[in-house]
């Protein structure tokens, strides 16, 4: 052994137990937040059994809301989006869509597809946005509103929903998503029973390959796509719903609203300046100034997370776009915690800061620095000869067995909740879950590892995916007859 190599070889050591300490920690927190979440998932699925939600959708108490759907570049789903929201089973709504300077078709789609005509009217200009061209409403249903207006940005395309919605809770949900007909009426009944407290809320989503003719309303099943791309997408939003979202809801730290479905108080939105367009993207950040204003103030406050499917969200169908999504993710995950990060082990901010702000940090944040070093070890330990490939495989599979429980519960909280599978599906989907660590991990870290690289680099561009091809005439969104 060379003097460099017995000088390398301690490094080596110590790498390899500071990443074993890590993962054991990772997955003793994945452990702990998947049981919390099961926990969670008992208790909101007992009360929504109980929930009358006939009579919430006739009552004429139940809180109207105002729908924002921003859209860019969004011509082949646009128009069945926008049938799914007119068709949510709510008392009284609207919806607003706010195209934000788009190229493509997606203006002259919602003309066609729903008689617009153009209107004069008075708005508050609250939060400042990109000039607004003109203001349309539906000829066929007077509930629907579209505003082109400059490109801005997602961010500047919600602010400008907010000036013109009229009603007191907000919607902000995607243009390339399709919702359920109850995805109102079940995220808005706890702000309903508790208006003043409860001020954002989120609910699960489902990936898909074609949005549009993934849910089969006769039977409740979800269609699931035929390439295990797909489907290692679709555990992977699993997890982040239902083994980690409901556990911080439990805890009283919600960290991440997602803008396929979130729903704010509108004075809340407003008091915080609206939605930031200086953040790659506004979710997150978002639900961080929340918490950081009203734990300053000591007000009482709720931002929650419920188990229901309430909508289904297109996936991207090719490795550079996967890629180039959970980079943007990881980005805005590291800028926002960045920006506050005052209040972590702070505790003026509570749970938040003492529990949920250093989960990120450890979980989120530092991931793609500890797998960039467990790699370099692996590599190290071969260049040097002191790899021992029956212990190296041992112990990868160990945590593939490790990864797969986590995300196979995911998937059994799923199925005991809302029978989403055929029998066929669920176990197809159980064995990529057991396969997950090894076919679809690796393509995460890479993507972190380039968000965390572009972080640093200072890159804010939303790289935004090209919609998946469509073989043939859409499908009718849920609800909406052929």
């Amino acid at each position: 052994m060379t003097p460099l190599d017995s000088a390398l070889l301690p490094v080596l050591q110590w790498t390899c137990l500071i990443c074993f300490v890590y993962l054991l920690g990772a997955n003793s927190l994945h452990l702990t937040m998947l049981l919390v979440g099961t926990v969670e998932n008992a208790l909101r699925r007992r009360e929504s059994r109980a929930e009358d939600f006939e009579t919430l959708s006739l009552s004429r108490f139940t809180i109207p809301v105002s729908v924002l759907a921003p859209a860019y570049n969004e011509e082949p789903i646009v128009s069945a989006c926008v049938r799914s929201l007119l068709d949510l089973d709510y008392p009284q709504l609207e919806v607003i869509v706010v195209n934000d300077g788009s190229t493509d078709g997606t203006l002259e789609v919602l003309k066609r597809e729903f008689d617009l005509y153009p209107l004069q009217i008075f708005y508050r200009r609250i939060i400042p946005t990109r000039e607004v061209r003109a203001v349309y409403r539906s000829a066929r249903d007077g509930r629907l509103l579209v505003v082109d207006k400059a490109n801005g940005g997602k961010a500047d395309a919600l602010n400008c929903g907010v000036n013109l919605a009229r009603y007191r809770y907000v919607c902000c949900v995607d243009s390339d998503s399709i919702y359920t007909r109850d995805a109102l009426l079940k995220g808005m009944r706890l702000a309903v029973k508790d208006p003043a407290r409860v001020i954002g809320m989120t609910s699960h989503i489902t990936v898909s390959e074609q949005p549009e003719t993934a849910y089969e309303a006769d039977s409740g099943r979800i269609r699931l796509s035929p390439r295990p791309f797909f489907n290692f997408q679709h555990l992977d939003y699993l997890r982040s719903f239902l083994a980690s979202r409901l556990a911080w809801s439990r805890f009283r730290f919600m960290l991440s609203t997602t803008g396929v479905f979130s729903i704010w108080r509108r004075d809340v939105v407003e008091e915080l300046g609206g939605f930031s367009t200086r953040f790659t993207c506004e979710d997150i950040e978002m639900t961080f100034r929340a918490h950081h204003r009203f734990l300053r103030a000591r007000r009482p406050y709720a931002i929650l997370s419920l188990p229901d499917n309430v909508a289904f969200t297109e996936g991207p169908d090719r490795l550079s776009s996967l890629i180039a999504q959970r980079a943007r993710w990881q980005r805005v995950i590291d800028e926002t915690v960045w920006h506050y990060r005052s209040m972590i082990f702070n505790p003026r901010y509570g749970a938040v800061g003492l529990v949920g702000l250093p989960y990120y940090v450890f979980y989120e944040v530092l991931a793609p620095v500890f797998e960039f070093l467990a790699l370099a070890s692996l590599v190290l330990a071969w260049w040097l000869g002191a790899l021992d490939w029956k212990l190296f495989l041992l112990y990868l599979g160990t945590v593939s067995f490790l990864n797969g429980v986590l995300t196979n519960g995911a998937l059994l909280l799923q199925e005991q909740s809302s029978q989403s599978y055929s029998l066929s599906h669920l176990c197809g989907l159980m064995i990529l879950g057991a396969t997950e660590f090894i076919a679809y991990r690796p393509l995460l870290f890479y993507a972190r590892l380039k968000g965390t690289w572009g972080f640093l680099k200072g890159d804010k561009r939303w790289h935004k995916f090209e919609r998946n091809h469509r073989h043939g005439k859409l499908l009718p969104a849920p609800g909406e007859s052929p």
